[in-house]
């Protein structure tokens, strides 16, 4: 028993100084982030700022994968992406139409853009933790 128990432990360990730099990273995003909009007034600023952060991450974990991939992983890699920026472009137009929709309706329409902001941040983050996966 005493045995199982340290190397659960040792297997925990190893598993929480595993992580790559890209999942570092995001785990750092989130936590600013999350520090952003308990402490700000201005979550808005926070939601754009977090949305930036993510997508710069993205480019550079794509980048990660590309160079570390061989040619066939890489043109897998490269379609898979393609379809998602498909998929990102028409999530991206129903936000932004459902927001121009509310502006007419409320009074804050930076909210609808927090909002909005922090719904295409949430797709981008899905796509990234996938990317981590690989």
């Amino acid at each position: 028993m005493r045995n199982l128990i340290l190397f659960l432990t040792v297997f925990l360990c190893s598993k929480a100084y595993s992580q790559t730099p890209q999942q570092t990273a995001l785990d750092t995003l989130e936590n600013r982030y999350q520090q952003c909009l308990g402490s700000s007034q201005d979550m808005y600023s926070c939601a754009v700022t977090y949305y930036k952060q993510l997508d710069s991450l993205l480019n550079s974990t794509l980048e990660h994968l590309y160079s570390s991939l061989d040619s066939g992983k890489q043109q897998q890699l490269q379609e898979e992406q393609q379809l998602w920026e498909t998929k990102k472009e028409e999530y991206f137009k129903k936000i932004d139409e459902r927001v121009e929709k509310m502006h007419k309706r409320t009074m804050e329409g930076l909210d609808d853009e927090m909002i909005s902001t922090d719904n295409k941040a949430a797709f981008i983050k899905e796509r990234l933790t996938t990317l981590l996966s690989i």
